[in-house]
């Protein structure tokens, strides 16, 4: 089984298209994956710290890997819960900033393997531990070069609280038990997601991140639209 699995296909893009469905796909960690969850899915991307991928590893089956980490430092609160339980969580919105701000390359190495994954093989699927913070990030990014309104990528972020939002209040609850009320919080707010996160993100992406911070050219867009796009 995977959690937070879904297809962004369907979704209205640049120019009255639409994403084809079965291209791009988002989830959780893999580590619990089945062969038939990843029916159709020729290619994953980890984007999971080294430390990540040993202690819980994909699943992949036949399909090719690729461990392309968004940051290698793991940070309390966002990927590694034991972590989190000895150190103070920073704030999430001001996470997605710094992300934005000083990973650029690894960003950059991630929509460029999106970008040149060949779709007549299947579809790319990306994901990290949750499927909210760095796989949140790269669909937006994704999404983003494809035309998608904002509205509808905020709107795809947010879905994560279906699966988050429940084992967020019971792990809060829990924690204010045993470490406090305002630790407890803390928690909370790192494992849901929240328009503010977002938000943070785009505002530190300033007017033209993925053409100029990330030298992600017209050519390599135009590309990739032609090949997800119908």
């Amino acid at each position: 089984m995977i959690s937070n699995l879904r297809d962004l296909g369907g979704m209205p893009a640049a120019g009255n298209t639409t994403i084809r469905k079965g291209m791009l796909i988002r989830s959780a960690d893999l580590s619990g994956a089945e062969k038939e969850d990843l029916q159709g899915i020729s290619a994953v991307i980890d984007l999971r710290t080294t430390r990540e991928t040993e202690e819980r590893p994909d699943r992949v089956y036949d399909a090719q890997f690729l461990h392309l980490p968004i940051f290698e430092q793991i940070t309390a609160g966002i990927s590694h819960e034991e972590e989190a339980e000895t150190r103070s969580i920073p704030g999430m919105a001001g996470l997605y900033a710094y992300l934005i701000r000083t990973c650029t390359e690894a960003i950059r190495n991630v929509l460029t393997a999106i970008i040149e994954h060949d779709y007549s093989t299947g579809a790319v699927l990306w994901h990290c531990t949750e499927g909210k913070d760095r796989s949140g990030i790269t669909a937006a990014l994704v999404l983003e070069m494809l035309g998608v309104s904002r509205e509808r990528i905020m709107e795809d972020y947010m879905l994560t609280n279906v699966i988050n939002l429940p084992k967020a209040e019971q792990r809060r609850e829990l924690l204010a038990k045993t470490h406090g009320e305002e630790y407890a919080q803390s928690m909370y707010q790192a494992i849901i997601a929240d328009e503010s996160y977002l938000n943070a993100a785009w505002e530190a992406m300033g007017p033209d991140y993925i053409r100029g911070s990330l030298n992600i050219g017209d050519d390599m867009i135009e590309k990739f639209r032609r090949m997800v796009l119908e």
